[in-house]
């Protein structure tokens, strides 16, 4: 994705992954459908880092983990992190498709949980959850986006725990 969306095109991915342009065809229709799937794909894998969080005994710890798993997901996969996060391409493919909405919201609803079960037991203040969701995830969203286009440290020590300070500084505003 290199060259934008609407530079993209099927021989240009057939021949970036060594394949023909015919045998590309026989998966996909088009790099639209193309595109669709590798959206899901990230949203499903971004799902998939943050689920074992509920594993943890408390609403704090489970809320920690699920940053933690956020990160580590960027870290593994920032291209996909990409597309799903920054790509404006994405934005629109929300727009068009309910599916998409769908997985998008499935992320959203699980930090919002989080931080209600942490408002609950009183780690969080009282306060709105789906506001709260927002502000972590746009803080989360643009830090990572500022990583992935490399003005921020590259090496995953530093960013660690630049990212830590980070969300420190945000909870001081949220928490108890």
């Amino acid at each position: 994705m290199s060259d934008g969306y609407k530079g993209l095109s099927m021989r240009k991915i057939a021949d970036k992954a060594g394949i023909s342009a015919t045998a590309i065809y026989r998966h996909f229709s088009n790099k639209e459908e193309l595109f669709h799937r590798l959206v899901k794909k990230g949203f499903a894998m971004y799902t998939q880092y943050l689920t074992p969080a509920l594993n943890e005994s408390t609403a704090e710890l489970r809320f920690k983990k699920t940053m933690e798993y956020a990160l580590d997901f960027i870290l593994d996969h920032p291209k996909y992190f990409e597309l799903i996060f920054v790509k404006s391409e994405t934005k629109d493919e929300l727009v068009n498709f309910d599916d998409l909405r769908v997985d998008s919201k499935i992320s959203f609803d699980f930090y919002t949980a989080r931080i209600t079960d942490c408002m609950d037991e009183a780690y969080l203040k009282k306060d709105n959850p789906s506001e709260i969701s927002v502000l972590l995830l746009s803080s989360y969203t643009g830090f990572f986006a500022l990583y992935t286009s490399g003005l921020l440290p590259r090496s995953k020590k530093n960013i660690k725990a630049l990212y830590w300070r980070t969300i420190d500084r945000i909870l001081k505003g949220v928490e108890a």
